[in-house]
């Protein structure tokens, strides 16, 4: 026993010592080829990008821009992931990252350019350039790291060849040492296993109609026998709780699907109700009946009162989550005022400041008319007269500086302050919050935080929107 644990630990020391080299070999390489192939994809992410910024040139192609920027994303993380191993690596690798950067910037702004009809071809040809360097230093970064690899490689493989000759000798004085003792232990060692391979054979085979009899565990193999005569036991009944099981899930299912199907059926019953109820071309046929009625009965007061409410209904019905025009949201702003003046008796006027090219740019609908109400809600909540203002004009040519003017009470600075962090839901007819306006501008535009508030006590309160330019 001490001639073989000997060799054998001998042998084991070799081959750890063997593998040991090896799995550094291999993980030597393994991080050069992951460096390569994070070069390569560097390489194919930057003539993605020369083509893509070309052809966004050209067709103004939108998909362009999201490969574009796609590109760079995947350029930033690769470069991440490279390693160096010398200091050329380094130098070539800060190379690239600063080419990156310089080719990053030099999109952005013949995009912006683009976009604002500028010239934008020396920002181009710069940027084309720019990812001429970058293959550049990328082809130098991959031969220096496959010049690297091969000298490090031819060093490390004579070092393991030497090793391996030794182990082979070792290898050999065992073998021949061991076959005489090994012949002596194995027919006894073989019956056992052979016995249990049968029984798992059978086992892997799906029959599980058998036991298996047990014996006196004097060793290992006999420990073995009995744990695997229990372990089909409980085998055996744990599928036939599984069975069980599954035909109480198959149960409940069936009475799931069977509620969700009633469940369907009660929401469509409940939607066809609703659509049913609201109607709007059944409204606005009403309104245009009543409109005529009050027109042949000279009702001049009525006629108008109508004509407003039904452009007012009809505007808030059919523009929903459309573009409008900022003419349009204001002379909804105007019917929305005539209605509430002849409701309440009020004498809440409005003056209009907005530049002529701002008229026709775009926006979402029903922006204005929930600020609007809000000021008369709480700012003129305990006034019968009041002012509003709406004043619209260009801000730096690319965006519309909006500002919606009220002389009402103001906002307590507490209420202020809660306005600014979250939600505010008027508690009249629209239900149309702060929140929910910002939310809408934020989503057709791509832009963050869109409005701002500004209020003092006694003397009014001010909701500024910055919104793009679109036209």
């Amino acid at each position: 026993m001490f001639f073989i644990v000997t060799f054998i630990l001998t042998t084991v020391a070799i081959n750890l010592l063997i593998q040991l080299n090896v799995n550094f070999l291999h993980n030597y390489f393994d991080k050069t080829y992951h460096n390569i192939e994070s070069i390569n994809t560097i390489t194919t992410n930057f003539n993605t990008i020369s083509k893509s910024i070309q052809t966004y040139v050209i067709s103004g192609d939108s998909d362009s821009i999201l490969n574009v920027y796609d590109s760079l994303n995947s350029i930033a993380h690769e470069l991440n992931q490279i390693t160096c191993q010398n200091e050329d690596e380094v130098v070539f690798k800060r190379s690239i990252a600063n080419i990156y950067t310089t080719i990053s910037s030099n999109i952005d702004m013949v995009i912006l350019f683009k976009k604002q009809g500028k010239d934008y071809t020396q920002k181009l040809s710069d940027t084309i350039e720019s990812l001429e360097y970058a293959n550049y230093f990328l082809q130098k970064l991959t031969q220096s790291k496959i010049n690297y690899s091969v000298e490090y490689y031819n060093s490390l493989k004579d070092s393991i060849r030497k090793i391996t000759n030794t182990n082979y000798v070792v290898i050999i004085l065992w073998f021949i040492s061991s076959i005489f003792i090994s012949l002596v232990f194995t027919k006894e060692l073989t019956d056992p296993i052979s016995r249990l391979a049968k029984f798992s054979n059978r086992v892997a085979n799906g029959e599980l109609n058998f036991t298996i009899p047990k014996v006196e565990p004097t060793d290992e193999l006999g420990i073995l026998n009995n744990s695997f005569s229990d372990m089909l036991e409980n085998i055996k009944d744990m599928l036939k709780k599984l069975e069980d099981k599954a035909e109480l899930e198959k149960e409940l299912a069936q009475k799931e699907i069977e509620t969700v199907r009633y469940q369907q059926a009660l929401q469509e019953a409940e939607l066809k109700t609703l659509q049913a109820q609201i109607n709007p071309h059944f409204l606005f046929n009403t309104l245009n009946t009543i409109t005529q009625i009050a027109m042949f009965e000279n009702a001049q007061k009525t006629y108008d009162m109508l004509i407003k409410t039904s452009n007012y209904l009809r505007y808030c019905v059919q523009n929903i989550n459309k573009l409008v025009t900022i003419g349009d949201e204001i002379e909804n702003v105007k019917n929305y005022l005539f209605i509430h003046n002849i409701r309440f008796g009020n004498k809440i006027s409005l003056e209009v400041d907005v530049e002529k090219d701002v008229e026709s740019a775009k926006i979402p609908s029903m922006i204005f008319q929930p600020i609007v109400e809000n000021s008369i809600v709480h700012g003129f909540a305990k006034k019968s007269e009041g002012l509003i203002k709406i004043v619209a004009k260009k801000e730096n040519q690319s965006y519309i500086k909006i500002h919606i003017i009220d002389n009402g009470s103001g906002i307590e600075p507490y209420v202020l302050e809660e306005l600014t962090k979250k939600s505010y839901v008027s508690k009249t007819s629209t239900g149309i919050g702060l929140e929910n306006i910002t939310k809408r501008l934020e989503f057709f535009f791509a832009i963050k935080n869109p409005i701002s508030i500004d209020s003092q006590l006694n003397i009014g309160t001010t909701v500024t929107i910055l919104i793009p330019y679109v036209k």
